[in-house]
């Protein structure tokens, strides 16, 4: 639930400050990433990489995103990836063009970081599919469970769930009583079920502690640990260019 997985993006884009911002983006979400400054390196990197998902933008040097994702998709190693779409033209040829050769979905610029993750999750494959966006996080939070209290450090946060760094984790199927500070209103204070556990091991393949499923979450707790979500995730994100004109590159209308 709250553990990352090995799931990849391809993103394709001329501008440097959009690769940067939004591939930033595209890690705090959780994917490995990959970046590529116009469509001939889209397709390179594609055909080494071979991504998930793929996001092209519309127009780009040497081949643009119509003749890129026409390459991709009489490419047997690439032809089923997904392809997503950036652009800044609302034209309805341009859509109907990238529809003709089996694009997933659009996304308009400046980005919004909800529709952003959504149109990730409508185009990758079900088994590895996120309902909720998830931010790592340090903070400390307070467990009490059969009359008794622990301190733990939570490192992943949900809508659904938190993560709790712990080498001894509880077993799965154990309810306990969550409180922990997330903004300048009172702390957060909900029911939670262990659902999953990470023992230490060896290799250290996975961090050793357990993820707890919220229950039965108040709505306005659950808008405060969205809007806590949205601004560890796009934190730093928002002030672009760096001796460059300002882009509008993210939009922060829901932040």
């Amino acid at each position: 639930m709250i553990q990352t997985d090995s799931t990849s993006i391809l993103l394709a884009d001329d501008s440097q400050n959009f690769l940067m911002y939004v591939g930033i983006l595209t890690k705090r979400l959780g994917y490995k990433t990959y970046l590529a400054q116009d469509g001939m390196e889209a397709i390179k990197i594609a055909k080494e990489k071979k991504p998930s998902i793929i996001i092209l933008d519309h127009l780009m040097p040497k081949i643009d995103g119509t003749s890129c994702l026409s390459i991709i998709r009489k490419d047997a190693d690439l032809m089923d990836t997904p392809v997503i779409v950036l652009t800044s033209s609302q034209g309805e040829s341009v859509k109907t063009a990238f529809e003709k050769l089996g694009c997933c979905g659009f996304l308009n610029k400046p980005v919004n970081i909800a529709e952003f993750y959504m149109a990730i999750q409508k185009c990758m494959p079900f088994s590895i599919k996120r309902r909720h966006m998830r931010a790592a996080i340090n903070i400390k939070v307070l467990a009490e469970c059969m009359k008794q209290s622990w301190e733990f450090h939570a490192t992943n946060l949900s809508n659904e769930g938190v993560f709790l760094r712990t080498v001894k984790p509880f077993e799965v199927g154990t309810e306990m009583s969550l409180v922990f500070s997330i903004d300048d209103e009172d702390p957060v204070e909900v029911k939670g079920r262990v659902v999953s556990k990470n023992r230490l091991s060896v290799e250290m393949d996975a961090e050793p502690g357990m993820g707890i499923k919220f229950l039965e979450a108040p709505e306005d707790i659950k808008y405060r640990i969205y809007y806590f979500i949205m601004k560890q995730i796009s934190k730093d994100l928002m002030s672009t260019g760096e001796n460059t004109e300002k882009e509008d590159i993210l939009d922060d209308s829901l932040i």
